[in-house]
Parts: C-alpha cells; sequence; structure tokens
C-alpha cells in the first residue's frame, strides 16, 4: 500500500469515527430531549454533561481529521487546505466514491443533529417561560390561567395566590 492509499485508508477510518461520534450525540440528544419533555430535571444536568462531552470527543477528532485531510490534500498535489470535495475530486476509484459517500452521511448527521439541538433549545425556552410565569403568578403579579373547555388558555384567578394552613 503506497502512502495515498494509507492516508485515504486513515482519512476513511477518521471518517468512521466521526460518523460514529456524531450518532452517538443524536442519541445522547435525544435522551436529553426525552427528559426535558418529560420533565425530568433531576437528571437533566447528566444530559447535558453528556452532550458536552462528546461535543469535546468530536472537535477533537475533528483536530485529527483536519491533519489528515491536509496530509491527504499534500500527498495528492493539492494545497494544503483542500476541501474533502476536492480530494474526492483528485483521488482515484474506490476513494472517491468511498470519502464521498462520507461526506453525503456526515453532512446529514450534522443537519439530523443541529435540529434536534434546536428542538432541544425550544423546548429549554418554553421550560423557562413556564418557570417565569409560574414565579409571577405565586407573586401575584399575573393571573393564573388554565385550559377552557375549548382548549384554549383562559383567565381563571385575578386573586393573588393565599396560603394554607395544613395543621387547621
Amino acid at each position: 500500500m503506497n502512502s495515498t492509499e494509507s492516508l485515504m485508508a486513515e482519512l476513511s477510518r477518521v471518517l468512521w469515527q466521526q460518523r460514529a461520534l456524531i450518532e452517538v450525540l443524536q442519541y445522547r440528544l435525544e435522551v436529553q430531549q426525552l427528559m426535558m419533555a418529560a420533565g425530568r430535571d433531576q437528571r437533566l444536568p447528566l444530559a447535558v454533561e453528556e452532550v458536552e462531552l462528546t461535543l469535546a470527543d468530536i472537535r477533537h477528532l475533528e483536530d485529527l481529521r483536519d491533519r489528515v485531510v491536509r496530509d491527504a490534500a499534500v500527498s495528492l498535489g493539492l494545497p494544503a487546505d483542500a476541501t474533502l470535495t476536492q480530494i474526492c475530486a483528485r483521488v482515484e476509484a474506490p476513494w472517491d466514491f468511498v470519502l464521498g459517500d462520507h461526506q453525503t452521511n456526515l453532512l446529514m448527521l450534522v443537519n439530523d443533529a443541529e435540529e434536534i439541538a434546536g428542538r432541544n433549545r425550544e423546548l429549554a425556552q418554553r421550560g423557562l417561560e413556564d418557570s417565569r410565569t409560574l414565579f409571577r403568578q405565586i407573586s401575584g403579579d399575573v393571573p393564573v390561567s388554565a385550559y377552557g373547555r375549548s382548549g384554549s388558555r383562559t383567565s381563571t384567578l385575578a386573586l393573588p395566590p393565599s396560603l394554607l394552613d395544613r395543621d387547621a
């Protein structure tokens, strides 16, 4: 196996690792999403930490990928800052197909992960807004609302909350 062949094999291996890590990230984002949706706040910090650890692993692997892409580009006579697309266009079969497949799948995985992360941000924002509303209701700053017969939110109480003496 010549030097270019071994670089292509190394690049393919690194891209497989990236794909696997992004799939792990998707899973952990989905777990985080399920916890938020279910109101399982006590374990949410652990889910957030797992997402952050996976992102750190992806960043570390991205550094390795950058080095391998640079080395592969130079070995093919391309500029050191060549893209994976440029490498795919220059390399011979079967590597053009293999690297192109990696690129296509990585783009899909990243897009899916970004969509999940976006939904998680929306859930977190909604939870924050609900918490703020609850605190305002408890302090008597806004009327308490509930869902009416038609399914829309209605104001049910305009009175400040009262403390109950449970010992009486």
